[in-house]
């Protein structure tokens, strides 16, 4: 039996007319702290309410969860009520950033769709 002899191609080298290059429109993504100094140029201190926004509406919102689950009747308790609440603000503090950063963007639309509502006149 005569073995099968296979066809040798010769080596394929990219043309460098075909190859893909970077398009120069491309910009790479900003570092970590270059969004979060844009974010606060951009929204200020609407970002900055809408932080302690949330902070409060969580920590009232633990303060009631807490204070559901246990029969509170004393300064000390109601003190342990506000410390409890508090540390599971902080447990989700890196959430209550990504929350702002989600939600400030969709306030900052909503007050400006109101102001140009105001500014338009009304049509007879």
């Amino acid at each position: 039996m005569v073995g099968a002899m296979a066809t040798v191609e010769p080596p394929v080298t990219p043309n460098p007319d075909l190859t893909p290059t970077p398009s120069a429109s491309v910009k790479p993504k900003p570092k970590l702290m270059e969004r979060l100094q844009e974010f606060i140029t951009r929204y200020g201190m609407l970002a900055v309410v809408v932080h302690w926004g949330l902070f409060s509406l969580f920590l009232v919102g633990f303060m009631l969860l807490i204070h559901a689950g246990f029969k509170v009747e004393s300064a000390a308790g109601a003190a342990g009520t506000f410390t409890g609440a508090y540390l599971a603000c902080q447990a989700i503090k890196i959430p209550r950033f990504a929350l702002t950063f989600a939600v400030t963007p969709l306030i900052d639309r909503l007050i400006q769709r109101i102001r140009q509502k105001k500014q338009q006149p009304p049509t007879p």
